[in-house]
């Protein structure tokens, strides 16, 4: 899983993989490094080149404050699965080559076959989400490339549902 810290005006990039039970840690670009890190409740003692270090971290699900006897750090944290679907429900589909599911749900109806040529809103496909079904429309006019999705299915935010390309012949 990569998250991406933010620690003042600076984000970095952190890759953390469990192997054969080991945590791997990876920072940026550095080399992959097993890592040794223990929490008890909030407090946390982090082990790296034999030092040991302790601190008390306490935070909701992104932001966090480490307290530790050389200064207290704040930064946040988010994953790359929560920044993926942040961005697709914050984008705009207008430039968007395909359509993707800004929610969990299940396909219900594929209104469009690959090959077709739709007008910009014109039903592509039907998809049930909490409890209330959904058209799903094109956002511009465009060639129906593939349909990533069965009737039936089951996906969750950020599936891709169709692929599309844009005409620029018909608006």
């Amino acid at each position: 899983m990569i998250f991406f810290i933010r620690h003042g005006d600076q984000e970095h990039t952190v890759r953390v993989e469990t192997r054969n039970g080991q945590l791997i840690v990876r920072y940026g670009d550095e080399p992959e490094e097993q890592a040794d890190l223990n929490f008890f409740g909030n407090d946390c003692t982090f082990v790296r080149d034999g030092q040991v270090f302790f601190a008390n971290v306490v935070g909701d699900k992104t932001d966090y404050t480490v307290w530790r006897p050389a200064g207290n750090i704040q930064f946040g944290v988010e994953s790359e699965y929560k920044r993926i679907v942040n961005m697709l429900r914050g984008q705009n589909l207008d430039n968007e080559n395909n359509v993707y599911a800004k929610m969990p749900g299940k396909i219900v109806k594929i209104l469009a076959k690959p090959g077709a040529v739709v007008e910009r809103g014109a039903p592509l496909m039907v998809m049930e989400a909490m409890k209330m079904e959904n058209e799903i429309r094109a956002t511009r006019a465009a060639t129906i490339v593939n349909i990533c999705v069965k009737e039936g299915q089951a996906v969750e935010t950020g599936a891709l549902l169709m692929e599309l390309e844009l005409s620029t012949e018909l608006h």
